[in-house]
This record gives structure tokens, C-alpha cells and sequence, in this order.
């Protein structure tokens, strides 16, 4: 058994720059992909316009054919939806504007029917302004005077002999939204109280256990309805320092605004860690019942020693954000650096995020030319793929400084796209190319950024993506990513990625890929490739990749061999050098 263990990692560690846990059967996390449901804008089913959990129930069956297998729904409760849902006034409660509660359930009965998970979005950094504990503890309410965070102004005793004076904050801690002082004074109670986003959306205080319990109380009745995991949002803003000193300066020579302080007292701070763990625990109490795991996802856009630390804290799916860009810029040695530096403790597994509803949606970073590439890319990476809602047919932002990345779902080219059949508009106006991209349309044509996603979402049930490694390359000077999965004994599969949108790349893979098969079948072509299914490449000939072109190949051949023989012994010889390596180490 031993031997069997050091031969497999000795694989791994040959050929993966992703390491991954060899396993007998992979738990449901660890292959999945994770769609992102923003409720409000996927499917009307009653002719307000807003999309509902009705609408959603009816859309199932389009997830399973695409290959989700878990979604995730961004905040349902109830809210005066003022900020996303993510101001929350009662977490038992859903938003009416989604339906019932018992419409809820039905979705979860319909989803678990259908063999696809349920994913919730729990918000415990703020509640709204508007939640009856904030309105408490505005009160002084003894029992509610904590559970957010209330500072006197450093000049309090004038305040409140003098209401005229202004009061001055307790430090130049900032908000992330606004960059404006973090501490808003409520002349109710005559103190601040502290908000890391918006004066609508007070910090809760977890220094107080009351806090915790109450949030214990929310998982416990959503876990005990069904849910089958959560995502934790801003939970690297949960806790704050206690010393309230200020923020280190970054750039004297710059005002002091959000982006030009060291955020040591506002963000990561290591009680975070227990409270991961603290979560961990009640989740596995479920799970002790049933055996079936309740996975904790995490929003944080941490370093990578924080989200290692996430980890080992009890969170399966510590999102890796550090593939989303922020620039144009980003070339293939971005993102191949990017892919080897994700640093996880060893049996932890890897995930992806390339978009989600704060970030601009992919073809306006990168172009059309890239749609199918970067979906590609973010199916074909090891572990977890996260994906955006509409992302598999090309959904661009919308002209909305706010709701730009959460248009209504393009379901079609009738009125409305197909997302409301009522006579009411949407809550926010549908794409302009609506008519030509969407899923019904798209459906029927086989050289669709659609059937190009379902295309590449069927890899992810083969034995190579659910355990292979991962090796990455670069040609032509930057411009061309090459990345392969594989698996001895099983078929490897090479995505080549022109991520040039501007020009035509010629790449002949044995000038840089050792040990491929002499001739590669093509399983996929990107809609603006000229490359077929089933059409054979040579791996010594030239293929012109044209701008933003992408193409998937694999060495299985018409005769359902997996490997050249050549390839096979390679890395066995190599294996087993290593693995005699460790035997002498190991004096076994």
C-alpha cells in the first residue's frame, strides 16, 4: 500500500504543477461546477420583473445539461435590496420579491431530485441598518447595546454637552465603497458605529459571543432545510482590531483614502481562523448524521499564507481569485504563475474563479475573441470551477455603473430575452445583443460559445479531470498558454490557447511538449477556430491559431487506445526513479 502511495505521488510530482490528492472516490465538492445564480436577475416566472426561486426551479433541467452540479445562489433573505441582497434585515426569512419559503423548498427538493447541490451565500460581516437588532442596539437595548460595534468620538464629553460640535472620529480607519471614514455617527445613541462598505451596512461585532450564537442559529436552520454548503462573504473583514489605532500610511505624498493604507486592524485578522473552525464543527455535526458533506466556500481576496490558513481552518473552497484580472495586461506567464504559486496543504483541493458579480464580466476585459478560451480555462483547471450565470453564452456587462455584471439571463430572442414573459420591464434593462446571444439560439448552433462550454464541461467526468495533474507551457513569446491534463493509463487532454486577440499564432507543439502521441485528435474548437471535431493533428506540424482562437486535443485514437506506448514508458521510468528515490529516503 506504501509503495502504491509513493508511486502515485512520485507521478504527481513529476508532472503536476497542481498537486492532487490521489483519492479512491472523490467526495461531491471536488470535481464540481459551481454556477453562480444571482436570483434577481436569472428567470421571472411571474411577470414582475424580478427573477425568483420559481424561475430558477424551472431552469434545473438547462444546468444539468450544461454540467453544473452545484449552484450557488447569492443572497435570498429578506432585504430592502439596497445593496444586492447582501443587506440582510432577517436571515430566517426569504425576500418576498423570490418567492415563498416554501417555494425554497421546493427548489432544494427539485435541485437535490435532479442530483445538483445547493450553495448559500451567509453574509456575517453586517446586517442592514434596517434589521431589528441595529434598530436595538441604536436603543441600547441591554441585551442587542453589542452586537454591532459603538465607539465614543475622541472629543465625546464636548459632544454631548454641545450638539453643535462635531464629532471626530475614532481613527482614519476608511470604507471600501465610499472612502470615507469607516465610523458613522448615530446622533440617536451619540456614538459611531462602524461599517467597512456603507453607511447602510453596520459591522456586526464578533467580540461578542451573543453574535456568534445567533449566527450559529441562522446555519442551523438553513443547514437542517438542506442546504448542501455555504459561501462565507467578506470574511476577511469580520473581525477588527481591538486597539483602534490608525492605519499605517502608505504613500505619505498621496491623501489618506482606502487604497493608501495597510489594512492591519481591519482585515485578516487571525480570530477569523476559529471562526472557520468554529463553523467547521457545526457543519460536521450534520454530517456525523447523514455522511454527507456540507462544504464551506470562502469570499476573501487574501494573500496566499491567509487562504492557506483557510484551509487548514476547515474550509474546502478558500476562492482563489488571483486568476480574476484587473487588467488587460494579463498575459499566459500571468496566469501560469498565478496557477503554480496557489499554495494548499497537502489533499486540499485547487478551485478557480475567472468571473463573479463584482468584477466585469470576461469579454469586456479580454474581448469576444476569448470568451470560449477563458471558459475553457476555468473548466479545464484541476478541482473546483466556479462559474458566473450567462458566462457559458457570452453575456457582456451591462452600461450600468452598478449592476453591470448581473444583466438579466438571455434565455432567448423573444421580448425581454426570454427572462420575463410578463408585461412589466425587468429591474434592470437586458443586453442590447440579446437577440443574437442567447441560449435558445445558441443551442442550435454547434459552433456556439454554448455547445463549446458543454463540450468542455463533459471532460470533467473523465478519470484525467477528475485526479490528473496539470502541466502548463507557453509559446510565441508570450502569447500562446498550452496546458495539459493527464493521467497514466487514461487520456490526456491539451488545450492551446491563442490569447493574442489581435493576431494569428503559429505553434508547432514538439518544439516545447516532450512525449505526446505523433498525431491528436481535436475533441473541440472555439467558435472562431477553423479546427473541427475529430479532425487529427500532428503534433510536428505548424497549427495557425487565429486571434483568440482555442482548440482542446486529446491522444485517444479511433481505436480507443489512451497513450503512446513511448509516452506510457516514459513515465513509468521517471515514476519509478522517483519513487526508488523515496524508497532510499525512506529506508523501506
Amino acid at each position: 500500500m506504501l509503495l502504491t502511495f509513493l508511486l502515485i505521488t512520485s507521478i504527481q510530482l513529476v508532472y503536476c504543477k497542481v498537486i492532487l490528492r490521489p483519492t479512491v472516490e472523490l467526495d461531491w465538492w471536488q470535481n464540481a461546477i459551481v454556477y453562480e445564480i444571482f436570483p434577481l436577475s436569472f428567470k421571472d416566472s411571474d411577470g414582475d420583473g424580478s427573477g425568483d426561486f420559481k424561475g430558477i426551479t424551472q431552469k434545473l433541467d438547462y444546468l444539468v445539461d450544461i454540467g453544473v452540479t452545484a449552484i450557488w445562489l447569492t443572497p435570498f433573505f429578506e432585504s430592502p435590496l439596497e445593496s444586492g441582497g447582501y443587506d440582510i434585515t432577517n436571515y430566517l426569512e426569504v425576500q418576498q420579491v423570490f418567492g415563498t419559503i416554501d417555494d425554497f423548498k421546493d427548489l432544494l427538493k427539485a435541485a437535490h431530485s435532479k442530483n445538483l447541490k445547493v450553495i448559500m451565500d451567509f453574509v456575517p460581516n453586517h446586517t442592514s441598518d434596517k434589521h431589528i437588532w441595529f434598530k436595538k442596539s441604536v436603543e441600547n437595548k441591554t441585551h442587542y447595546a453589542d452586537y454591532y460595534i459603538w465607539k465614543d468620538a475622541k472629543n465625546q464629553e464636548e459632544v454631548i454637552k454641545n450638539n453643535s460640535i462635531t464629532p471626530i472620529v475614532p481613527n482614519n480607519w476608511k470604507m471600501i465603497c465610499d472612502n470615507v471614514s469607516s465610523w458613522v455617527w448615530n446622533n440617536i445613541r451619540k456614538q459611531f458605529y462602524y461599517t467597512q462598505f456603507t453607511n447602510n451596512l453596520p459591522d456586526l461585532n464578533f467580540r461578542n459571543k451573543k453574535v456568534h450564537e445567533e449566527m450559529k442559529n441562522i446555519l442551523n436552520y438553513w443547514i437542517e432545510l438542506g442546504i448542501d454548503g455555504i459561501r462565507i462573504d467578506a470574511l476577511r473583514h469580520v473581525y477588527e482590531s481591538e486597539s483602534l489605532e490608525d492605519e499605517p500610511i502608505i504613500n505619505n505624498n498621496y491623501p489618506v483614502d482606502y487604497l493608501n493604507l495597510d489594512h492591519i486592524y481591519t482585515t485578516d485578522q487571525v480570530e477569523v481562523y476559529d471562526l472557520i473552525k468554529e463553523w467547521r464543527l457545526l457543519l460536521d455535526e450534520f454530517k456525523q448524521k447523514d455522511h454527507h458533506t456540507r462544504i464551506i466556500m470562502t469570499e476573501s481576496y487574501s494573500n496566499h499564507s491567509v487562504l492557506y490558513n483557510y484551509y487548514t481552518s476547515g474550509a474546502e473552497v478558500p476562492t482563489n481569485f488571483k486568476l480574476i484580472n484587473d487588467s488587460i495586461n494579463y498575459t499566459p506567464k500571468d496566469f501560469e504563475r498565478e496557477i503554480e504559486n496557489w499554495k494548499m496543504p497537502f489533499g486540499a483541493t485547487f478551485n478557480s474563479v475567472l468571473q463573479n458579480h463584482d468584477k466585469p464580466r470576461l469579454p469586456t476585459y479580454y474581448g469576444r475573441e476569448l470568451i470560449d478560451g477563458f471558459n475553457a480555462l476555468s473548466l479545464f483547471l484541476p478541482g473546483v470551477s466556479i462559474v458566473l450565470y450567462g458566462g457559458e453564452i457570452g453575456m457582456e456587462n451591462l452600461p450600468d455603473k452598478i449592476n453591470y455584471a448581473r444583466g438579466p439571463m438571455q434565455w432567448d430572442d423573444t421580448k425581454y430575452a426570454g427572462f420575463t414573459d410578463g408585461t412589466n420591464e425587468p429591474w434592470v434593462a437586458v443586453h442590447s445583443d440579446y437577440v443574437t446571444r442567447n441560449v435558445q439560439s445558441e443551442s442550435y448552433d454547434p459552433k456556439s460559445y454554448l455547445n463549446f462550454f458543454k463540450s468542455v464541461s463533459k471532460l470533467r467526468q473523465t478519470e484525467t479531470f477528475k485526479r490528473g495533474g496539470l502541466a502548463t507551457d507557453i509559446f510565441n513569446d508570450n502569447k500562446v498558454f498550452v496546458l495539459n491534463r493527464f493521467l497514466p493509463g487514461h487520456e490526456n487532454y491539451t488545450l492551446i490557447i491563442n490569447m493574442d486577440s489581435n493576431y494569428t499564432q503559429r505553434v508547432r507543439l514538439s518544439d516545447k511538449i516532450l512525449n505526446l502521441c505523433d498525431s491528436l485528435t481535436v475533441v473541440v474548437g472555439s467558435v472562431n477556430s477553423n479546427f473541427d471535431t475529430g479532425k487529427s493533428i500532428l503534433t510536428a506540424e505548424w497549427i495557425d491559431l487565429s486571434p483568440g482562437a482555442t482548440i482542446i486535443l486529446t491522444e485517444k485514437t479511433e481505436t480507443g487506445s489512451t497513450q503512446s506506448s513511448g509516452t506510457q514508458l516514459f513515465i513509468t521510468l521517471k515514476a519509478l526513479l522517483l519513487c526508488l528515490f523515496f524508497i532510499k529516503m525512506c529506508n523501506i
